[in-house]
């Protein structure tokens, strides 16, 4: 027997009124909603070996395991005929490596975790040790060795005992630096402001925030505030929505850390953005912003029931109708706000798969006016 579950319209009605309002503009720093562009983690890739696994590892059935086994020893002065001689190895695993250099850069020295995941037949890796290896960059164009990574492997999820870490197990033999800098000649952009001798920084806006308002709004700040001291009419432009580009006067070059500071301490009105729902399925997360409204829609999803009255409640005796559907009532409105909906559905306690897949089919019949955006 199916058990509906029954809502009264009046809160709905109340919420529905009172819910919804335009976004006021708010103060934002730049270094809040951008990113400078140069920053980025990079990684570095290797294959190694992990020793010591107790009878878990690939076995000699894997012959490329063997074969990297044979060619490691011959480097120690212990080398091996033939395959045959390691014979019922079975506490070596052929791995993969992957070290991220985060997005400041490291110099030489700086030790990094390394990230080691069995691509053979090894059961496990609980116990091992990788073996010293080389790492370099994962564009294999560039020759370089830039660390060597050993150490012990911790698992850090031990139902999972074919990927783990070494923590701190990359030590770093070269300097990787961050270049925030770029030449008009080396941009992307075609802008007649833009000089192909001039230096240029790039401040690159999250996803969540691009878009031409506040591209021009962070433009029009930086200018106003820093343009009287460079001496020029403007030193930053909106190049699109997503890309603001700042000019760095000779007299900065030798000081660089100082104009980024100051660009990046800036603030601006972040301006009433996009209308935008943003879905993460794998935690069920839900985030509505800007104004985001929905058109009058009936939505009927697995038997829910509201009661709707009819008319409006009064103080006496009001009718009563029951329904087996979810009614969004706008009354005056020409449209409800869709945090509106969200909160029927959560007073309806309606499980959240339920309540993405609604979302989804309002926006199929053209009635949500947000962009619908999934981000797993």
């Amino acid at each position: 027997m199916r058990s509906n579950r029954i809502i009264s319209a009046a809160a709905l009605v109340s919420t529905l009124i009172g819910g919804s309002g335009l976004r006021a503009e708010v103060p934002i720093r730049v270094a809040d909603v951008t990113k400078l562009k140069g920053y980025g983690v990079n990684h570095l890739i290797g294959t190694g070996l992990v020793v010591g696994l107790g009878g878990t590892g690939d076995g000699d059935a894997y012959e490329v395991t063997m074969r990297s086994l044979a060619k490691a020893l011959g480097s120690l002065a212990a080398p091996v005929n033939g395959l045959e001689e390691l014979k019922d190895t079975s506490n070596v695993a052929l791995v993969m490596l992957d070290a991220v250099i985060p997005e400041h850069g490291v110099r030489e020295g700086d030790r990094i975790d390394v990230h080691v995941s069995a691509f053979g037949s090894a059961e496990s890796l609980a116990g091992g040790r990788l073996l010293v290896t080389p790492l370099v960059y994962r564009d294999l164009t560039i020759p370089n060795v830039f660390a060597y990574a050993s150490g012990a492997v911790h698992l850090p999820d031990p139902t999972v005992s074919t990927v783990g870490v070494v923590e701190g197990g990359a030590v770093i033999n070269e300097d990787v630096l961050v270049g925030f800098t770029a030449t008009g000649s080396e941009l992307p952009f075609s802008n007649d402001w833009i000089r192909s001798e001039g230096v240029y920084l790039t401040y690159v806006l999250e996803d969540s925030h691009a878009g031409w308002g506040l591209a021009v709004a962070i433009a029009e700040a930086i200018n106003a505030e820093l343009s009287l001291a460079a001496d020029v009419e403007r030193v930053a432009v909106a190049a699109d929505p997503k890309n603001v580009i700042v000019w760095v006067p000779p007299f900065q070059r030798a000081d660089i850390a100082s104009w980024i500071r100051d660009i990046e301490e800036l603030s601006t009105l972040m301006p009433v953005t996009e209308a935008r729902v943003t879905i993460d399925r794998s935690t069920g997360t839900i985030v509505v912003s800007g104004d985001a409204q929905i058109s009058p829609v009936i939505v009927s999803h697995k038997g829910l029931t509201i009661t709707v009255r009819v008319p409006a409640p009064a103080a006496d005796e009001p009718r009563i109708e029951s329904r087996e559907f979810i009614a969004l009532d706008t009354g005056e409105r020409a449209n409800a706000g869709l945090s509106d909906l969200l909160q029927a559905l959560n007073q309806l306690k309606v499980p959240v798969e339920d309540r993405i897949a609604i979302l989804t089919e309002i926006q199929r019949a053209g009635k949500l006016h947000a962009k619908l955006v999934f981000t797993d």
